[in-house]
């Protein structure tokens, strides 16, 4: 009896760890320790976008054939890629910002016009997205500017600067002059429900002139993301037990127990 009683608690220590070691395992949650990161690129006119090292002063005057000519140059800088993306305005990324903190200080002159937000990438089909980009129109009073924008994303009205963009000239209320970026959450964003905040600064006075928010737009609210970490399935851990001579299957245990208990029965039918 004593033995079966060993072979009991064995048994029930054995299925503890087999139980344990059968629980699912899920990617990293614990977002707040993780390191944010994120790889973003920029595209015009259809085209990749690659920032020259600097771009002429805003201006009312009339611009004759110099838009075009500067909208052949970007194409070409493009396709050759002989211009290398700037590191001017970093000062942004790794700013956290709430809503109240925002101030414009361009009166009229700025202004966002309309966005538009594509959501990719949804490795494990969960409804939430990895990969996302912004497409926008700014305008100005100017008949060409030179500007910059700041991406951040958040919660509850507190946004992370995620992304710095190449300086760039909006023109007047050109609705061609579109500018897109397009982001890719590496990690240190679980899966959940974010908004985007897009900020616009004059290149030449870094002064914020104009920004777009969930507030101001709802395409910018509720967005389904997560990082690339969060993407991936980690499938469970299957662990197999062989038994072995000497070692108590829970069959044979129920056979023995029925065994005794019955011959216990017996021995007092007979008395």
């Amino acid at each position: 009896m004593k033995k079966l009683l060993l072979a009991l608690a064995t048994y029930s220590a054995v299925t503890t760890l087999q139980l344990a070691l059968l629980s699912p395992a899920h990617a990293n949650t614990d977002g707040k320790s993780e390191v944010k990161q994120v790889t973003s690129n920029e595209f015009r006119y259809d085209k990749p976008f690659v920032g020259t090292e600097s771009l002429l002063p805003k201006t009312k005057d009339e611009l004759s054939n110099e838009r075009l000519v500067e909208r052949s140059t970007d194409e070409v800088a493009a396709q050759q890629n002989t211009h290398s993306k700037t590191n001017k305005h970093q000062q942004h990324l790794g700013i956290n910002k709430s809503s109240s903190d925002i101030v414009v200080s361009s009166i009229n002159e700025f202004w966002i016009y309309e966005s538009w937000v594509s959501l990719e990438q949804d490795i494990d089909y969960d409804g939430y997205h990895s990969t996302f980009s912004i497409e926008f129109d700014a305008d100005t009073i100017f008949t060409r500017a030179p500007v910059y924008a700041v991406l951040y994303l958040g919660k509850d009205g507190v946004y992370d600067a995620i992304h710095v963009s190449s300086e760039f000239y909006i023109y007047s209320e050109d609705s061609t002059d579109t500018f897109t970026i397009e982001s890719s959450l590496i990690s240190g964003f679980p899966s959940g429900e974010y908004d985007i905040l897009l900020e616009l600064y004059d290149a030449d006075t870094e002064v914020l002139v104009a920004f777009t928010d969930a507030y101001d737009d709802s395409a910018l609210a509720y967005l389904p993301l997560e990082s690339e970490n969060y993407e991936y399935v980690v499938e469970d851990t299957v662990v197999i037990v062989e038994e072995h001579g000497g070692t108590w299957t829970f069959l044979t245990l129920v056979t023995l127990s029925g065994m005794v208990f019955m011959r216990r029965l017996l021995a007092r039918s007979k008395v």
